[in-house]
């Protein structure tokens, strides 16, 4: 499912994962089995909740989705799984800035972080929380503490991979990090230095991770309306609609076209434009 996600984005896994997290707890609630595996299927529950939890947020379900995040963190502090409190808190983070809730993305990326000390995490996970801070101070203007925190995760993951990375690590590769870079730079009103960025990352995306590449172009092409690059942005944005319309299912893409849109608008007398806003009305209205 998380596979799924990467490529197509969550809106139409959080039903199924909803099916599978209630029979993980009718296992827990009317099953027989001794203290370990016991352990085992609370674990299991936990990161099905976190999971479930990321789908409802790229689904656009922000009330449900903090639910779930708020129902794993407890898991997490009930059975003592910092590694559980340390993903649920990144995203918990990403989702933070999403919502304009700047300080509140970095005190969640900073209990992450203190939680992953509790178990030794390896650098990429350093690496994955630091870029999260970054993303809540650049949401806030704090370009001082954002450029700490970026350095600090470029840092942690030069380090390169380990063999203790969690898997909810493995989406944090070359790409996605140039790429949360450029979005910070973007809110900071660093333009320019955002387009770079986030035209780079947009190359070195694979089919696997064809949401995140989505993601991106909705971002670089509102990087190239800030610096006045209206072509790069027209062509930044056919080809976010040629991903949605090719099965991408992220209400999130769907939230950044309505932001390009809304940044075209002024410039409808360029050419290409006024067909290209009709296309993303049709797309999200």
């Amino acid at each position: 499912m998380d596979a799924i996600d990467q490529q197509f984005g969550g809106n139409r896994l959080w039903k199924p994962t909803r099916a599978h997290l209630h029979w993980v707890h009718h296992m827990i609630d009317r099953g027989t089995y001794d203290d370990n595996l016991g352990r085992q299927l609370h674990a299991v529950a936990g990161k099905f909740t976190t999971s479930l939890g990321w789908f409802s947020y790229d689904s656009g379900l922000q009330a449900q989705a903090r639910q779930y995040f708020s129902e794993a963190l407890n898991a997490a502090m009930l059975t003592g799984d910092d590694a559980l409190a340390s993903r649920t808190l990144s995203i918990m983070s990403r989702q933070a800035v999403d919502l304009d809730k700047g300080r509140e993305a970095v005190r969640f990326a900073r209990l992450a972080q203190a939680h992953s000390k509790e178990w030794h995490a390896p650098a990429r996970v350093a690496a994955l929380l630091a870029i999260r801070e970054a993303q809540g101070y650049a949401r806030i203007g704090d370009s001082f503490n954002c450029e700490a925190a970026i350095k600090r995760a470029w840092t942690e993951w030069e380090h390169g991979p380990g063999e203790r990375d969690p898997d909810w690590t493995s989406f944090l590769n070359l790409a996605e990090l140039t790429c949360l870079e450029g979005m910070c730079r973007l809110d900071l009103g660093q333009s320019s230095r955002a387009q770079q960025l986030l035209a780079t990352s947009e190359g070195l995306q694979d089919v696997a991770h064809s949401r995140n590449r989505g993601m991106c172009l909705g971002r670089l092409s509102a990087a190239a309306i800030g610096t006045g690059d209206i072509d790069h942005s027209i062509d930044a944005t056919k080809e976010t609609l040629r991903l949605v319309q090719g099965g991408m299912s992220s209400n999130r893409a769907l939230t950044q076209l309505e932001i390009v849109r809304d940044g075209l608008a002024p410039h409808h007398r360029a050419r290409g434009v006024k067909d290209l806003l009709e296309q993303i009305h049709a797309l999200v209205a």
